[in-house]
């Protein structure tokens, strides 16, 4: 079946927590800053060109949704015709641009947006070279230039990079997330192969020939992750480099915050992860380093208990870095 549009990208999520003060202070020293604080919202950007990339707003804790781009105005009207959204409307965030919402089977919040007037960049993003030439020691990218960083500085983020839901039906959910905005799969994960269960599904935005982040949305169970509660497993956001996923744990941690899972690098996506609690146990990460693809490459079934190290079978494998811990990885502090 063809989707009704395919959207761009992943543009933020919406959480709401009990106390904003607390909040902006954790997500400053995550890497972000403030873009507009009222009595009861908070927006937040990182340094990229987004005008915002964090949404909370006061209330009890609870996780309200995900923001996705149209390619177009046509499109954001096209999706607003179809049942169960809303009409197009002016938002009033930083930015301005227009919306329409749903939400999905397990009544998580979706908005689609298009027309957020974009930030002046104030730093260049650009990653320093890393220096890995050729055997014969030439080639190098990174020539007469020092790397320096400054010790405890704050970590760059680029852009809100995926989501992890708790959803109580993996294929409903990713088929209304295709129908709608064109989400497609890339990995599925299976224990045992093929003939196994189905355990996950990451998935990813649909951009033709353009590269994709190799996950936008990582459905996971909810009924093995949060005794059946769906909401959020987490929200990740894209650093600039290496550098500053280990630059943003040393913060973290002499900050104090509950460390979740990490560094390593991940199995399905490649991604080098750092999971983060904040005060109110939503699990956010750093990550970087990802796998793109574009729409032909097809979907694949990853073994979890196999993958990785098969002479040390875990599940969620990560290629380097400590194992997951299963008991609390998405559990119910998190929705």
């Amino acid at each position: 079946m063809s989707s009704i549009i395919k959207v761009d990208d992943v543009a933020y999520p919406i959480l709401q927590v009990p106390d904003l003060d607390l909040q902006e202070k954790f997500l400053i020293d995550f890497g972000m800053t403030r873009v507009s604080r009222t009595d009861d919202m908070l927006y937040m950007r990182g340094d990229g060109p987004q005008a915002f990339i964090h949404v909370s707003t006061l209330g009890e804790k609870k996780f309200l949704g995900n923001a996705f781009y149209a390619c177009s105005m046509k499109d954001l009207e096209k999706l607003a015709q179809t049942e169960g959204f809303s009409n197009v409307e002016e938002m009033t965030s930083p930015g301005g641009g227009f919306r329409t919402m749903s939400r999905d089977p397990d009544g998580i919040g979706v908005q689609v947006v298009f027309g957020i007037e974009p930030r002046t960049l104030d730093s260049d993003l650009a990653a320093i070279e890393i220096n890995v030439g050729g055997v014969d020691r030439e080639n190098f990218r990174r020539i007469n230039q020092a790397k320096r960083f400054t010790k405890g500085g704050y970590p760059h983020i680029k852009r809100y990079a995926h989501c992890g839901l708790n959803v109580t039906d993996l294929e409903a959910s990713l088929a209304w997330y295709h129908d709608r905005l064109g989400i497609i799969a890339s990995d599925l994960l299976k224990p045992g192969g093929d003939a196994g269960p189905l355990f996950g599904i990451f998935s990813r935005c649909d951009r033709g020939a353009k590269p994709a982040d190799h996950h936008s949305i990582f459905f996971l169970p909810a009924q093995t992750q949060s005794n059946g509660n769906s909401g959020l497993n987490h929200v990740s956001f894209e650093m600039v480099n290496i550098d500053d996923v280990f630059m943003g744990h040393e913060i973290l941690e002499k900050q104090g915050y509950e460390p979740e899972w990490g560094i390593g690098r991940h199995y399905s996506g490649s991604q080098i992860f750092d999971y983060w609690r904040s005060p109110f146990g939503q699990t956010h990460e750093h990550q970087t380093d990802g796998d793109v693809f574009d729409n032909t490459y097809p979907p694949q079934v990853v073994d979890i208990m196999l993958e990785g190290d098969p002479k040390n079978p875990e599940p969620g494998p990560s290629q380097w870095g400590p194992a997951i811990n299963m008991e609390t990885f998405g559990d119910e502090r998190g929705l």
